[in-house]
């Protein structure tokens, strides 16, 4: 009995629990002692340590979390528009009114309670970037890292903005400019080689136009000092540069061989692994699986990092391949 009232209570209650952990840890992260602590533990970045897993879980959160808010926000907005025409509001059913009405507080309620979470979690990632910007640029992290950014710029920045502004935005603790101000700070803080090729190859949100549309916004709502606003410029050219060198390849790597491929995300391998089940994949892309899920993807049998065994020959081969397509361009 005592179970199964604990399993659902702990579902329900997760995030309010973890809000609560998040406060925590920013009290301690001042603290020298347990600041110092938690660099040491940051220190061990192979693939399945204690931290990678910690940063793995607050990206899950982080994404959830903001996902869930933004989209309250915007079924707010419909909502109120609807009913700011009042002659088209009271035309339809009582029951469909009534209907919505108890979903605008529900959606309000829930609202409320997210963004106040994710910008706990968002905060931690924000801290824990500027301190500790390695294992966020982890291979099996870094990719991902880089869709949520850009994903939620989109949202903040992008053609559809205007869907997010409700009436009343601070009783939802929807506060857009600091939630762009963190995100941009979050790309700055992790500025490099490696992060601009993994915002670059995010073909599903990333623009030229998010980043101009986000400079914008910040200089106009003085979000952030001129010295800044230069960094984002410099490292969005360099993101573009990087995008139209990506567009490139991708019309020249067009026939990649099918056993070069990766077979989850389809894509052209760098590191090949051999699953015990004998299928072949990309080691960033099984590692990252690996962070959620200790199975094989294709048989659910247990699987852990230990079990995958390099596949050097088939790396040269790929990279021997990649070489004369990239001679054969030039």
């Amino acid at each position: 009995m005592l179970k199964q009232l604990v399993l659902p209570l702990s579902f329900f209650d997760k995030f309010s629990i973890r809000y609560h952990i998040a406060v925590v840890f920013k009290q301690l992260w001042r603290s020298p002692m347990h600041h110092d602590s938690v660099v040491q533990l940051s220190s061990d970045l192979s693939v399945g340590s204690t931290f990678i897993r910690f940063i793995n879980m607050l990206m899950n959160d982080t994404t959830y979390l903001l996902d869930e808010s933004l989209d309250c926000l915007k079924s707010i907005r419909d909502t109120q528009d609807a009913m700011a025409s009042q002659d088209s509001w009271q035309e339809q059913p009582q029951e469909l009114r009534d209907t919505r009405q108890r979903q605008l507080v529900m959606d309000e309620r829930k609202c409320r309670s997210y963004l106040t979470l994710a910008m706990a979690t968002l905060d931690m990632m924000h801290y824990l970037s500027q301190s500790l910007p390695d294992p966020f640029c982890r291979p099996e992290l870094i990719d991902r890292l880089a869709v949520m950014l850009n994903f939620n710029l989109t949202q903040l920045c992008g053609p559809k903005c205007r869907n997010l502004k409700v009436h009343n935005p601070e009783s939802y603790n929807f506060k857009p400019r600091r939630l762009l101000d963190r995100l941009v700070d979050i790309y700055l803080h992790l500025d490099s080689n490696k992060f601009v090729a993994a915002v670059a190859k995010d073909d599903r949100s990333y623009r030229m136009e998010l980043f101009e549309n986000a400079i914008r916004q910040l200089t106009k709502a003085n979000i952030k000092p001129e010295v800044e606003i230069k960094r984002l410029r410099d490292f969005s050219a360099r993101v573009e540069q990087q995008h139209i060198k990506n567009c490139h390849a991708a019309i020249a790597l067009d026939d990649i061989p099918d056993e070069f491929k990766d077979p989850l995300m389809d894509t052209l391998m760098t590191d090949p692994v051999l699953l015990p089940s004998g299928v072949v994949m990309d080691h960033a892309v099984i590692t990252r699986h690996l962070l959620n899920s200790n199975t094989d993807p294709f048989n659910r049998q247990a699987l852990s990092v230990d079990m995958l065994v390099p596949e050097p020959e088939l790396k040269q081969r790929i990279e021997q391949w990649l070489k004369e397509k990239t001679d054969t361009k030039q």
